[in-house]
């Protein structure tokens, strides 16, 4: 699912004061891609190069994900899947590593009792 603004985030777009630079739209994309699978509050203490609050991260996503024309080679698109984010063009390759993930786990607890 590829979550896009509505009336109401245009209305809280407009409040928020992003202060986005050319260096930050590959270092946000590259971090995503590099933590696939995180929740939001999951991803907030881990970005180090930008301050977010969670629904000002949410925005940022929506933001991407409205005006893909915008920051297409850029930034984005990122698709949220069950509460947890990926870069679009590696959703399957993120959703298949969490779910091996999940397995190994299983398997180990399996091969311990």
């Amino acid at each position: 699912m590829l979550p896009t603004l509505n009336s109401d985030d245009v209305i809280e777009l407009q409040k928020s004061n992003f202060e986005f630079t050319e260096e930050f739209y590959p270092q946000f994309h590259d971090f995503i891609r590099q933590n696939p699978g995180k929740t939001i509050l999951e991803l907030l203490p881990l970005i180090t190069f930008y301050k977010f609050t969670p629904s000002g991260l949410l925005l940022t996503f929506k933001l991407f994900n409205t005006y893909k024309n915008t920051y297409y080679n850029k930034c984005g698109p990122f698709s949220r899947n069950g509460g947890v984010w990926f870069v679009c063009d590696k959703c399957l390759e993120g959703q298949e590593i969490i779910a091996l993930k999940k397995e190994i786990i299983t398997l180990k607890k399996r091969l311990y009792i």
